[in-house]
């Protein structure tokens, strides 16, 4: 007699993206078809993908060229959580808002916190460059 086994979602995908104005749309796309195939809710989904494309949108206006996204699903003792991670060559040498309208940028960071029930920025080891990240938990 065979049984059957069930396979299980990846618990980490890596994609590199390119510095380009079209990466968070790439991102958010790709969130939503990785947590759909996880079976997590709409809802849900919904934040994640609203949370990887500000990362990723800060990554590309913000840093140097080089941006790498990683998912990570995070399975604790009560319930799954999803941890966005873009990693980024570097804060740019221009000093921060000095080429963009404050009307049309800044509000990144809110809308991260707004979501995520954790996030933060860590150095890179392996090179020069930068880690945001922030933590998704279901309601």
């Amino acid at each position: 007699m065979t049984t059957a086994t069930t396979r299980l979602p990846a618990r980490s995908l890596t994609w590199s993206l390119p510095c380009t104005a079209d990466a968070p749309a790439r991102a958010r796309r790709l969130t939503r078809r990785l947590l759909h195939d996880w079976g997590l809710t709409d809802e849900y989904t919904c934040r994640t993908e609203a949370v990887a494309a500000e990362l990723v949108g800060n990554a590309i206006s913000h840093a140097r060229p080089g941006v790498r996204v990683t998912w990570r699903l995070v399975r604790d003792t009560e319930q799954p959580a999803v941890r966005v991670e873009v990693a980024d060559g570097g804060p740019t040498r221009s000093p921060a808002g000095t080429d963009h309208d404050p009307d049309e940028h800044g509000r990144g960071r809110l809308i991260v916190a707004a979501l995520a029930s954790r996030w933060g920025t860590a150095r890179r080891r392996d090179r020069y460059g930068c880690i945001h990240w922030a933590q998704i938990a279901p309601d």
